[in-house]
């Protein structure tokens, strides 16, 4: 969830979620109406501590994200690549050696629509209680403003509702994320759909399949999410993964029974959970009536 880190999903979420992941997250909330082609590029100094890498992503006018293998030198690191669709509400999770598909639910708290002809989308930053404005400046030619809190540096599009970069200051080095190509243009619709040819197989196992709430049933939608906390050491893992739960949202729109289905380490299993605890729904509908629905939520860590 949030870009931010859960799954766009919000600035620093990822699908669905707000660890400290992709420079661009999969984010609660989906940017409508700006589409882009970047790559990030990700390095440490020294650089014995990690070799530098790069990713692409790519957003569409409706809002689908796709998440390309993190390279070094030019070399996929792995084959799967991740679409986020908010406009059905899935992740798609695409491996090229398998010829797979693994398709599963996301949530979709808010769906903005930006007008990009417009000069700025949102007004600057203020400060808050352990913040320092950094001010303005031009990155891939996109005005970009500039917030620092506890060590970490971040360069904010508010016109494209994304982060530009990132600079965290640690005692062993500092690790810097940024756009370094940018295309403001429609990527190929094909590239967020499942190829032809590529066989659709459950991402849950049987006993995580939950009937959704049934036919006539409006889904439920975040309207507050909350992100994990994460220690310098767990910062340092560069983790990532996917941490899948499934949960309950009652007809007050609160999540109960919220269960790990498929983990990534037991810290942040339980990090996955507590914070999904702590979200709120709009609660699912059925002609006026709000009801309890059974959903599954894709919670992506990326930690850089």
């Amino acid at each position: 969830m949030k870009i931010l880190r859960w799954i766009c999903l919000a600035l620093f979420s990822g699908v669905g979620a707000r660890a400290q992941g992709p420079l661009i997250p999969p984010a609660f909330y989906a940017v409508q109406g700006a589409p882009f082609t970047l790559t990030v590029e990700t390095h440490t100094e020294p650089a014995s501590l990690s070799p530098s890498r790069t990713q692409r992503i790519l957003r569409d006018t409706a809002g689908r994200q796709r998440y390309e293998p993190t390279a070094i030198n030019g070399v996929p690191q792995s084959s799967l690549i991740t679409i986020l669709d908010p406009v059905v509400g899935r992740t798609i999770k695409l491996d090229t050696e398998a010829m797979t598909a693994a398709v599963s639910l996301m949530t979709v708290g808010h769906l903005i629509t930006l007008d990009v002809s417009q000069p700025t989308s949102l007004p600057p930053p203020t400060s808050a209680k352990g913040q320092t404005l950094l001010g303005l400046k031009q990155i891939v030619g996109l005005e970009a403003w500039g917030q620092e809190t506890k060590g970490r540096e971040l360069w904010l599009s508010t016109h494209y509702r994304m982060p530009l970069m990132q600079v965290v200051r640690s005692e062993r080095g500092t690790t810097t994320q940024s756009v370094f190509a940018f295309e403001a243009a429609e990527p190929d619709p094909a590239l967020f759909q499942i190829p032809s040819g590529f066989t659709v197989v459950d991402a849950l196992p049987p006993q995580a399949k939950a009937p959704f709430g049934g036919e006539g049933v409006s889904p439920p939608r975040v309207i507050k999410s909350v992100d994990p906390e994460f220690s310098e050491q767990e910062r340092r893992s560069r983790l990532n993964g996917t941490v899948v739960v499934s949960l309950m949202v009652d007809e007050a729109g609160l999540p109960q029974n919220v269960k790990v289905v498929r983990g990534v380490r037991q810290d942040l299993d339980q990090k996955a959970v507590q914070a999904v605890q702590q979200y709120q729904f709009k609660p699912a509908m059925r002609n006026g009536i709000p009801v309890k629905v059974d959903l599954t939520i894709d919670v992506n860590f990326h930690i850089f």
